[in-house]
C-alpha cells in the first residue's frame, strides 16, 4: 500500500509541476501578445499618417503648382492641342493586319506656331 501511495504522490507531484510550468508560460505568451497588440497599433497610426501625407503630396493643385514654378511648364493653347484616336486594326483571315495610325488635322498644330 505504500508503494501505491509513493507513486501517487510522485504523479501528483509532476503533475504539479507541470500545471505550474503551463501557467509561467501562458503567463510570457499573454505578455509577448500584449505587446505585439500595442506594436500593431503603432503600425496603425503610422500607416494612417502615411497615407494622408501621400495624399496630400500627391494633391492636384500641389502637382499643378511645382510644374509650373520649379519646371516652368504651362498649358498648350487650345490650337496646340491634338487628340489623335487610333483606327481599330482590320482581321484578315489569318493574321492581323493593323493599318498604320492616320494623324489628323496637324495643319492646326503647324499654324499654332507660326
Amino acid at each position: 500500500m505504500t508503494r501505491l501511495n509513493l507513486i501517487l504522490y510522485f504523479a501528483l507531484v509532476l503533475i504539479a509541476l507541470g500545471v505550474v510550468n503551463s501557467q509561467d508560460r501562458s503567463r510570457k505568451l499573454y505578455f509577448e501578445l500584449e505587446q505585439q497588440e500595442e506594436y500593431e497599433k503603432k503600425m496603425n497610426m503610422e500607416l494612417g499618417q502615411l497615407q494622408l501625407e501621400q495624399s496630400t503630396w500627391s494633391m492636384h493643385s500641389r502637382i499643378e503648382d511645382i510644374a509650373t514654378t520649379k519646371l516652368q511648364m504651362q498649358v498648350p493653347d487650345a490650337l496646340r492641342i491634338q487628340v489623335v484616336s487610333p483606327e481599330i486594326p482590320k482581321v484578315g483571315k489569318l493574321e492581323l493586319e493593323a493599318e498604320p495610325v492616320k494623324v489628323t488635322k496637324l495643319e492646326t498644330l503647324n499654324q499654332g506656331e507660326k
